[in-house]
């Protein structure tokens, strides 16, 4: 006999749009025991009498208003308010009152442990000191234990990724043999028959001895894992929240993390933090550090001059026609 939460996630998985199929594959029960737990009176166990019912006014109006808002975010939400009953209860209402989607189907390509991460850039919206604020996160994933790391960011410039990959580096422990990136212009120069890749990143890439892996052009898919964490982020962080300042959303980005990397992933089995345990003696160890300052290189102009963010620098005469290297303090 199934527990009562499994029961609820068959529901919700159901109510979700996945075939009675796919649900027994994924839960690893028999096609028959998803039917008899779809039947009707299970279904009531979420409409009949419950701690979640003096809140249920509340999550049709936080749902009207942001309709993607997921369960996890209103639990925490409803906890504040008082609420003491069980997260699965709640996924199971809340997936009761969405509308029925149809799936993506989409076929997952494993890797070895230590082989591949995947990076990409997102960007959401949220309310920052009272106001509507558009921020710019990277994230990287580890493509065997899908451990998650991601950073609130600028920009999306060269040095703000490497600096980023040096953040990620660091909170992994190190890093696998190879990236998977799309074809942003911080990575692939020119889309021609034969790529053109930037070669301030293609230093940085043979610093650490990383190979870099783009795909073609407009098949996002290819690096799903991150991928699909670009929204979970985004609806877990940034949608229908509200931060008093920049600083209190990096506390709690970095608080979710922990939480984040000890979910259940329900089709490998186990937390990425669980996988990350065999993983990490697979990665390239950090020993040693990138210096930013190589990416900042300037042409002298004909007065000895030379211009960073805006502002006008005197270098020297005999410097002119030369490229010199930059470096900056403090500037990341």
């Amino acid at each position: 006999m199934l527990t009562e939460k499994q029961v609820f996630e068959i529901r919700i998985l159901y109510r979700e749009g996945l075939s009675k199929l796919a649900i027994a594959r994924r839960l690893g029960i028999a096609t028959n025991t998803v039917n008899k737990y779809l039947k009707k009176e299970w279904y009531q166990m979420a409409k009949r009498g419950s701690k979640l019912d003096s809140f249920k006014d509340y999550i049709k109006k936080r749902l009207e208003e942001y309709p993607e808002l997921t369960a996890t975010v209103l639990f925490k939400e409803l906890v504040e308010k008082g609420y003491t009953g069980k997260l699965t209860i709640l996924r199971l209402y809340v997936a009761s009152i969405r509308p029925k989607e149809k799936p993506e189907i989409i076929v997952r390509f494993e890797t070895e442990p230590g082989k591949q991460f995947q990076v990409d850039w997102g960007m959401g919206t949220t309310v920052i000191a009272g106001e509507k604020t558009a921020v710019k996160f990277f994230i990287m994933v580890l493509s065997y234990s899908r451990m998650l790391y991601v950073e609130t960011v600028p920009d999306e410039k060269l040095e703000t990724l490497i600096q980023a990959h040096l953040h990620a580096f660091e909170y992994f422990g190190g890093y696998p043999s190879e990236g998977l990136y799309d074809n942003m212009k911080t990575v692939v120069k020119k889309l021609q028959k034969q790529k053109e890749y930037n070669a301030r990143f293609m230093d940085f890439a043979d610093f650490y001895g990383f190979k870099v892996i783009t795909h073609r052009p407009y098949n996002p898919k290819a690096k799903g894992k991150v991928e699909r964490m670009v929204p979970y982020v985004r609806k877990n962080i940034l949608y229908g929240q509200s931060y008093s300042s920049l600083t209190e959303l990096k506390n709690v980005l970095r608080d979710w993390l922990v939480e984040a990397n000890q979910r259940y992933h329900s089709e490998l089995k186990e937390t990425p933090l669980e996988r990350f345990e065999r993983e990490k003696n697979h990665l390239n160890k950090l020993i040693k550090f990138y210096p930013i300052r190589r990416l900042n290189t300037r042409l002298v102009r004909d007065k000895g001059q030379i211009v960073y963010k805006e502002r006008v620098y005197h270098v020297g005469k005999k410097y002119v026609g030369k490229r010199v290297n930059l470096q900056v303090e403090d500037s990341l």
